[in-house]
């Protein structure tokens, strides 16, 4: 477990995605990215829809990321749903494993071939979430509610929600319209407070498709999510960056990025959008653009996203006072005196 300066760990970091849009893996990378910087830790990654070429790719990121499973901790599976039908599959999830480096041999391999190589979202709610510290975890939703509706009526889970999550943030779009049931289950009885990222925030910070291949392969050649991001739709474009919103906030809720609303209430409409009404005792907040902070917003996005990972400690939290620490082995071992 990684720990911050005064030994706290960093917040665990939920992410629930149906993966159809480019944005939605960059907020990946951005909020390892943030976990390079002790802002936040990347618990487990999840899908909403059932695709395995996207949870292979999801997985390899997640290997990228990670570093060598052997030397800290097992890579966490991939989440996701076996019910449903499986939908197309981008080029973006693919394509990347095509990429060669210079000995000509492929620089990543897929490595879930079968459903039973990802994890059921449910139950990896439940087992990560124990895992947390007290209110010291956050969700990130983008994309259908579908997953976290499910959860709330998964045994014991609105109880471990309560007690370890500080908050969920969803970010804006379509795609949270496009299962209504679960979208207004989890309006109605999710049981933290909700931060909306509106998708006109998206819109206004589109992701700088220049960085691709300017600022990702200085940090690292054939970036894996800079080929993904090459390979979704012809270069050279710019991105919303719907998901990156939601994920830039949730890792760093104090950063002053976005002004946050008075609490009110969401209701989702019978058109698909969502419509938000201040209440004092609601538990609802959604993020207003400053215009002041988007030059910086763009920035740390292709700082974080384009970020060599960094593979960090994830055993005790350091020694922050060798001398108090030697004192303290001393007293140990005159107490173990006979």
């Amino acid at each position: 477990m990684q720990f911050g300066r005064g030994g706290k760990p960093a917040a665990g970091a939920f992410y629930d995605s149906d993966f159809a849009t480019i944005d939605q893996v960059l907020a990946v990378s951005l909020l390892h990215g943030m976990q390079g910087k002790n802002d936040c830790r990347v618990a487990i990654v999840t899908m909403s829809r059932p695709n395995l070429a996207t949870a292979g790719f999801l997985d390899a990121l997640e290997r990228f990321y990670r570093g060598p499973a052997a030397v800290f901790a097992q890579v966490p599976p991939i989440g996701m749903p076996t019910r449903g039908t499986e939908t197309a599959t981008s080029k973006a999830f693919t394509a990347p494993f095509d990429v060669k480096g210079a000995d000509g041999k492929p620089v990543y391999h897929n490595q879930v071939k079968r459903t039973l190589e990802t994890g059921d979202p449910l139950t990896l709610f439940r087992n990560y979430l124990q895992a947390q510290n007290d209110l010291n975890a956050f969700f990130v939703l983008a994309g259908p509610a579908t997953n976290l509706a499910a959860a709330m009526e998964f045994r014991g889970m609105k109880d471990l929600l309560t007690s370890k999550l500080k908050y969920l943030v969803i970010t804006g779009g379509n795609s949270f319209g496009s299962d209504p049931a679960a979208a207004k289950a989890v309006l109605k009885d999710w049981p933290t407070p909700i931060v909306f990222a509106g998708p006109e925030l998206g819109s206004a910070l589109p992701f700088p498709g220049a960085s691709i291949d300017k600022d990702f392969p200085a940090q690292v050649p054939n970036h894996l999510a800079a080929e993904a991001y090459k390979a979704f739709k012809p270069m050279p474009y710019d991105t919303p960056s719907w998901a990156m919103v939601a994920a830039l906030h949730a890792g760093r809720p104090n950063a002053g990025y976005f002004k946050v609303s008075d609490p009110g209430t969401v209701t989702l409409q019978s058109d698909g959008r969502t419509t938000f009404q201040p209440a004092a005792d609601g538990r609802h907040r959604h993020l207003i653009l400053d215009p002041s902070q988007q030059e910086k917003i763009l920035h740390d996005y292709v700082e974080l996203a384009s970020a060599k990972p960094v593979i960090q400690q994830r055993f005790r939290p350091p020694v922050a006072d060798k001398a108090a620490a030697d004192k303290a082995a001393a007293d140990k071992a005159a107490a173990e005196k006979p």
